[in-house]
């Protein structure tokens, strides 16, 4: 292995470093985003027409997509702060009951007795959410510099480096780094999205079957939370259990069977998947999941199977230098 593939590799774990040391993965995650929706729309484009007319209506695809999604995300709270109450307040009653019947007692009985708890809650960490909504803004502000970043990475014109100099020969070294872990970030999103479409897609017909209230929350809901690998479909769940609780008791325990069953079907579904995009055991990728998140909150969760295959593509694109097992006789 070449001294300028071992940088390469030590600058790329350098960075990654910097961005879990300064909590940078929300910028990290959007720049990728950003940049993975620009040379997808550019590579379809330029298909069928020039270089500089497929970057432009990347460009201005990548907008379009950006305001979309703000759009849907803007609905979505929206529907959110306005349903999820309603949705509490009508199932309180029940739970209260469950509750009862099983010798469990919540800190609260009502939506009067919840507010409280929560009114409580902020004023005992005020100076917690002070903070926190300072880092909030931060974070928004780093998200705007990488989304920048990205486009103008996309924009910059394409130079093969001089490899006879040695920034040349570093360069094309981390440039085919940072090639592999788009490929791979590209390969774990597509899955996860074909997963999360799917899943939404029987979700919304058992929803609409059923008369399920709020399902205009509801599907959006599981599309969203779905993109988060494991942990999303826990929360979807848990939202869908709870507006069934708002019909009866029956529709309950209806959607917790429905959900148990259709996500152990999925379980070969997401092997399937995922197994073809990323070729990494399910444990592996839980693991993985687990200690990403630990170092990077949310951001992790979806980064990490995108890294654990891109570090076993690095590996089996080294060779060992020993020679195979010959063959006897």
């Amino acid at each position: 292995m070449s001294a300028h593939r071992k940088a390469s590799y030590i600058l790329f774990a350098v960075l990654f470093a910097i961005a879990i040391g300064f909590h940078l993965g929300p910028a990290l995650l959007a720049g990728l985003f950003a940049y993975s929706i620009l040379d997808l729309a550019h590579r379809l484009f330029a298909r069928r027409m020039g270089v500089l007319k497929a970057r432009s209506l990347a460009v201005l695809m990548f907008f379009v997509v950006a305001a979309g999604m703000s759009w849907m995300l803007a609905h979505f709270l929206r529907q959110s702060l306005s349903a999820f109450p309603d949705m509490l307040s009508t199932a309180m009653p029940k739970i209260n009951d469950i509750t009862q019947r099983w010798g469990v007692d919540l800190p609260f009985e009502n939506m009067q007795e919840l507010r409280s708890v929560l009114v409580d809650a902020v004023k005992k960490n005020a100076g917690g959410i002070t903070k926190a909504s300072g880092l909030l803004t931060n974070r928004f502000f780093h998200v705007l510099l990488a989304l920048i970043a990205a486009i103008l990475a996309f924009l910059s014109p394409k130079q093969e480096p001089d490899c006879r100099t040695q920034y040349g020969a570093l360069r094309a070294e981390f440039d085919e780094r940072v090639r592999r872990f788009l490929e791979s970030f590209e390969r774990v999103l597509g899955a996860q999205v074909a997963i999360s479409s799917i899943n939404t897609a029987l979700t919304a017909a058992f929803l609409i079957f059923l008369g399920f209230p709020y399902a205009a929350f509801l599907i959006p809901a599981t599309f969203l939370l779905g993109i988060l690998p494991i942990i999303g479909n826990i929360l979807s769940n848990t939202i869908i259990c709870c507006a069934a609780l708002t019909m009866t008791l029956k529709h309950a325990v209806l959607a917790l069977i429905f959900l148990v069953v259709i996500h152990k079907g999925e379980y070969f579904l997401n092997s399937r998947i995922i197994g073809t995009s990323i070729r990494v055991p399910m444990w592996q990728t839980l693991l993985g999941i687990l200690i990403g998140e630990a170092v990077m909150g949310v951001s992790g969760i979806i980064l990490a199977p995108a890294i654990i295959h891109y570090v076993r593509g690095e590996l089996e694109a080294v060779p060992t230098g020993e020679a195979g097992p010959r063959p006897s006789g």
